[in-house]
């Protein structure tokens, strides 16, 4: 089996007291591999060893990936407690060979809103199906961050500026002029940005937990570019948590 960089989408089952179902996306072809013997039926290690193309060794690594990512589980073998019976946790399983992915039609897509100036309509979509898809306990937080980061690669063309603190108030401009918040920064020890009535959380319900995704991608993208090397980016502080800003830290 052969496959060019193939995404599986896994929408993990959750215990019975969490409602939220998560989307997983799995990039590597390996796992994509295990997944789709899998989804047919549970399988011994042997077995999988024997209907894949590696080794044990690595069928071993990305099966241990794939059981911390809560994807796949094991059970003993009533047969020998000694080997170990694998299968799929998950109550929905989809996938999307890269074939089929037509990312040029997407990517034409939202470039024609925001080449056009109107980058608050794609984004306010997102949000919207990103709440609509909530109301029936599916959170699709990593495809927000991975629409974010998109959006961040237009958005770095039209801030940047040699100078740091120009380019720093081109970002908080931005924001300003579409509606996305009051950006302020804060550099005493890490590199934080403040955001004030920040678009994607401040009319969200208190969730105790962080939801600005889209701003996560978008503030990656920008300083991942300018700096020319990747950064994380962690929000500490959200209006979903409750707090009067949201509160991003900007890490290498």
């Amino acid at each position: 089996m052969t496959m060019s960089n193939p995404i599986q989408v896994l929408l993990n089952k959750k215990s019975e007291n969490e409602k939220m179902v998560n989307i997983d996306i799995i990039k590597s072809p390996m796992k994509y591999e295990i997944l789709k013997l899998l989804r047919e039926n549970e399988m011994k290690f042997e077995e999988i060893v024997e209907n894949t193309t590696k080794s044990k060794a690595t069928v071993s690594l990305h099966l241990k990936g794939l059981r911390e990512q809560g994807i796949v589980k094991y059970k003993p073998d009533p047969e020998d407690n000694r080997k170990k019976i694998f299968y799929l946790n998950s109550e929905m399983l989809g996938s999307i060979d890269s074939k089929n992915i037509q990312a040029n039609k997407t990517k034409k897509l939202m470039d024609n809103f925001i080449s056009e100036g109107n980058i608050e309509y794609p984004l306010m979509l997102t949000h919207t199906f990103k709440s609509i898809l909530a109301e029936y306990g599916i959170e699709m937080n990593p495809i927000l961050k991975s629409i974010g980061n998109h959006i961040g690669e237009y958005i770095f063309t039209q801030v940047y500026d040699d100078d740091f603190d120009n380019f720093l108030y081109n970002i908080s401009k931005y924001w300003a002029d579409n509606n996305l918040g009051f950006l302020s920064f804060d550099m005493k020890n890490t590199l934080q940005i403040i955001c004030r009535e920040c678009f994607e959380s401040v009319k969200l319900e208190k969730t105790g937990k962080p939801e600005c995704y889209l701003d996560i991608g978008m503030f990656e993208t920008i300083f991942h570019n300018y700096f020319n090397f990747p950064v994380k980016i962690t929000e500490i502080k959200c209006y979903s948590m409750g707090d009067e800003v949201c509160l991003f830290e900007i890490e290498p």
